[in-house]
């Protein structure tokens, strides 16, 4: 009789686990709808506004600053070779489509901001250093002096922030 009843509970409870995952995995796939996502986290519907990039620790200060002119988009990066004087085979890449080569040691790019920058280094076998030298006032990343090496492939320099 224990048994019958023991078995009895045994099945009803994998039953329920079952349920529960498969509810789990069902409204977790509906999270990812945001319009359905605010009635079903309630943290959703108490969370702030949404904050626009770049925040501010103060706001009026960053509310000046716009009234002050307008910063050009673009700035000026210069990189350049740290071990040789030329590689024509070195690419400089800007979203992905060839802008220039070290033809000569050093090279001068005119980025706008949001630009990705690589070096395709993919004809060498040997690594390839090349350091960014000069660079606009207002270039806040790659900063001046940082080092990248393209060791038989492309690296990324990263996305291009103007301030």
């Amino acid at each position: 009789m224990l048994k019958k009843f023991l078995e009895k509970i045994e099945k009803y409870l994998i039953r329920f686990i079952v349920l529960g995952v498969l509810l789990m995995v069902l409204v977790q796939g509906m999270m990812t709808r945001d319009s359905l996502r605010f009635y079903l986290s309630w943290s959703e519907r108490m969370e702030g506004q949404v904050l626009e990039y770049p925040v501010s620790k103060d706001n009026t200060a960053a509310e000046e600053s716009l009234d002050t002119g307008i910063n050009s988009p673009y700035a000026s990066l210069s990189l350049s070779l740290e071990k040789y004087s030329s590689l024509p085979e070195a690419m400089i890449l800007v979203n992905g489509e060839k802008v220039d080569a070290f033809e000569n040691r050093e090279v001068n790019l005119r980025l706008m901001a949001g630009d990705v920058v690589e070096i395709d280094a993919t004809f060498y076998d040997f690594p390839v250093e090349v350091k960014v030298g000069k660079v606009s006032d207002n270039l806040a990343f790659p900063e001046k002096e940082q080092v990248f090496i393209a060791n038989d492939g492309i690296v990324m320099l990263g996305k291009t922030v103007v301030k």
